[in-house]
């Protein structure tokens, strides 16, 4: 198909978002900026007179038109736990070859992908999720008077759509061993689905379950430090969440979520995990996390806490500017088509 630049505003088309996953969540922040800011027309997919159309997880592209294939992540389970990967990797490699252009959130999902897939001869750019960093703020309300929590004690927060390889049961055992050697009271509270955590009653351990998102700021406002031991997430918005919120991020170093650290400078990457080779794993039987790695870093970032809660910096997670460097990349792929 011959592609032309279009005269005045794109029109841009969007899945429709029906989902509460991460993906729909990130399509909806993304379409409501670049609608918001007018860099461009927006619609649904569905609507015959767009001119680009903008995909995640797999198209649905009724009128063949050229489109944007942002990638959340592929199958790629030694088990095959939920599936046979290649049957459910087909749509998504499908996508990538007939995309005009591919986004990837963290050069840890390209290298991934690029692992079990030709993609260098698409045009593509790694850009990473965002959020409204004037709603997830520092500045508001928290919780720790509504559910009993001293302003002096110490609140770790994990937040997840949990299955195994959020390590969830890490982050409590850990936790757990912290608290008995800490001499400070401390809390562990868990946002998100399906977080179980079996016969664990602990005191101070808060199974808060989940969260509608414009409810999202508050908890994290409420705590120190935010705990994330997920293991191969390419890269996921509660950190993204977090660090908006101002709360210091203490990560394991596999998968996107140390990128996200590292360019907002919004906490510390602990050493925690082994290199991952890019081949398939039991991804639902992952490895437990080096608690000592971790102790070290939570260690120093208490430390120095005013430093790094100081010092985060949210340009390069602050939606406005992720939504025009999506604009950016299709106006670059439109020219280069």
């Amino acid at each position: 198909m011959n592609y032309k630049q279009p005269k005045g505003k794109l029109k841009i088309g969007f899945p429709l978002s029906l989902s509460a996953g991460g993906p729909s969540l990130f399509m909806k922040r993304l379409r409501h900026s670049i609608s918001k800011q007018r860099l461009a027309q927006v619609s649904t997919f569905i609507n015959p007179f767009t001119q680009l159309n903008i995909f995640s997880n797999r198209p649905r592209n009724i009128y063949g038109k050229p489109y944007i294939f942002r990638v959340d992540g592929i199958y790629f389970d030694k088990k095959q736990t939920k599936g046979n990967n290649e049957t459910k990797n087909k749509p998504i490699f499908k996508g990538i070859d007939e995309a005009t252009g591919v986004v990837f959130q963290s050069h840890f999902s390209y290298k991934l992908v690029a692992s079990f897939h030709r993609v260098t001869h698409k045009l593509f750019d790694i850009i990473n999720n965002g959020v409204d960093i004037s709603f997830f703020s520092p500045y508001g309300p928290n919780k720790r008077k509504e559910i009993g929590i001293n302003h002096k004690d110490l609140v770790f927060i994990t937040s997840a759509n949990w299955r195994a390889h959020k390590r969830l049961p890490a982050v409590i055992d850990f936790f757990i061993q912290f608290q008995n050697q800490s001499d400070r009271t401390c809390h562990l509270l868990i946002l998100g689905k399906n977080a179980n955590i079996g016969n664990i009653n602990h005191p101070r351990i808060y199974k808060i379950g989940f969260i509608l998102p414009e409810d999202l700021p508050a908890w994290y406002r409420t705590g120190s430090i935010f705990l994330f031991f997920s293991w191969l997430d390419n890269c996921p918005n509660s950190v993204i969440e977090a660090i908006a919120c101002g709360l210091p991020v203490v990560c394991t170093n596999q998968g996107g979520s140390k990128e996200l650290v590292k360019i907002t400078k919004g906490g510390i990457v602990a050493e925690a995990d082994e290199e991952f080779s890019f081949e398939p794993v039991d991804l639902y039987n992952p490895p437990t996390p080096n608690y000592l790695r971790i102790l070290e870093a939570i260690h120093i970032l208490l430390a120095n806490y005013d430093e790094y809660a100081n010092r985060i910096d949210k340009a390069k997670i602050d939606i406005n500017n992720v939504a025009a460097r999506y604009i950016t990349f299709i106006e670059n792929v439109i020219s280069n088509k």
